[in-house]
């Protein structure tokens, strides 16, 4: 009981609740009845003691029907009534189609706008994500360097997220992210080490992008039109491909070898060649020059070669969003004589919008 309850009023709280459980009552009945008896206490306080003295009034929830299914439902329940039917009715017709009882105050919360079944968010599930060169780009981003994980220490949140140095690849990521979701695109976050890092919560996106990714499961989306293949490519190549100093190597590599062949194939649809794909073993040493460090590989790595004669067609249709590897393959282009000084080339990345300065 709360401090300062005189010994009496308690027990006649006590008597009023046993009373009310006899009688097959709930809390708020035996508060009225101390109200009538004249006995000043908080319907807060009858309730607390209530579960209290009797936890096995508590009421469980039962199952949730599936997201997916709530939201149709929801949809249509808003359809029906914008073709004038009542709430009972509309009750009816669900029942009818889908062979689920909906609660009336339930339909007439969801008609009036006090809540909904989307709790807020903005893509519920993989089934309302529209495909998109920008969703395309996410995908190939996510597919190599990126991150879809769930976050362990607070429950519910699922984690997209790409970490790099090149700020145009960061913001094209976080423009793509936002016009997929809906939503401005979230700001780009300086780190110690002089990179960025673009972060957002998606349960759809998590379930579409978790690794190993599912080929089957990209296809709908990257495989819509022409567009959206190119997108998926240079997505891909900002973030797991890489032009050698001098423009002679043009590569991307990764450990998952369905996701190299799935690639592959994607090129060699819009007329780039490739060269079959190269191995590199657990344990073998990877030194790296613009680091200036050797690194011990932690697992099979599968590289693919862009074939000499296929590099401007690469450079047309693909292209990088990263200026550095744009411009090491631009200048190559242009030694061969392919590419002519003063050439807009295609897939320009915008000047950064914003600059940051790392903290130190």
């Amino acid at each position: 009981m709360p401090r300062g309850m005189p010994p009496d009023v308690r027990w006649r709280v006590l008597k009023a609740l046993r009373v009310a459980v006899q009688r097959g009552y709930g809390y708020t009945m035996a508060w009225r009845m101390l109200r009538e008896d004249g006995v000043d206490v908080s319907r807060k306080a009858v309730e607390y003691w209530y579960y209290k003295l009797f936890p096995d009034r508590v009421k469980r929830r039962g199952e949730y029907l599936p997201r997916d299914l709530r939201i149709e439902i929801y949809h249509r329940v808003l359809e029906l009534r914008g073709q004038g039917l009542g709430h009972r009715r509309i009750g009816r017709m669900v029942e009818e189609i889908y062979g689920i009882r909906l609660n009336p105050a339930t339909i007439c919360h969801w008609c009036r706008g006090i809540h909904n079944p989307l709790n807020g968010c903005r893509i519920p599930s993989i089934k309302f994500l529209k495909p998109s060169p920008e969703l395309s780009y996410v995908i190939g981003v996510v597919a190599g360097d990126g991150t879809a994980c769930k976050n362990s220490r607070k429950s519910g949140q699922y984690v997209i997220s790409v970490k790099a140095k090149d700020v145009e690849f960061v913001e094209e990521f976080a423009r793509c992210l936002g016009k997929v979701l809906g939503r401005d695109p979230p700001r780009p976050m300086p780190r110690k080490d002089g990179s960025f890092m673009v972060r957002v919560y998606s349960r759809a996106l998590y379930d579409m992008l978790r690794k190993p990714i599912d080929v089957e499961r990209i296809k709908p989306f990257v495989e819509h039109s022409e567009e959206c293949i190119r997108s998926f490519l240079r997505g891909f190549f900002d973030s797991e491909g890489s032009v050698s100093r001098g423009g002679e190597i043009l590569q991307c590599a990764n450990t998952d070898i369905r996701l190299i062949e799935y690639v592959q194939r994607l090129l060699h649809g819009l007329g780039v060649e490739t060269t079959a794909y190269v191995r590199k073993e657990k344990g073998t040493p990877l030194y790296n020059r613009d680091m200036g460090r050797t690194y011990v590989r932690k697992g099979d790595v599968y590289i693919l070669y862009v074939r000499a004669r296929s590099r401007l067609k690469f450079y047309q249709l693909i292209g990088f969003t990263i200026r550095r590897k744009q411009q090491r393959l631009e200048e190559r282009l242009k030694k061969r004589g392919l590419v002519e000084d003063g050439e807009a080339p295609p897939n320009k990345p915008s000047p950064p919008s914003f600059c940051f300065t790392p903290a130190t």
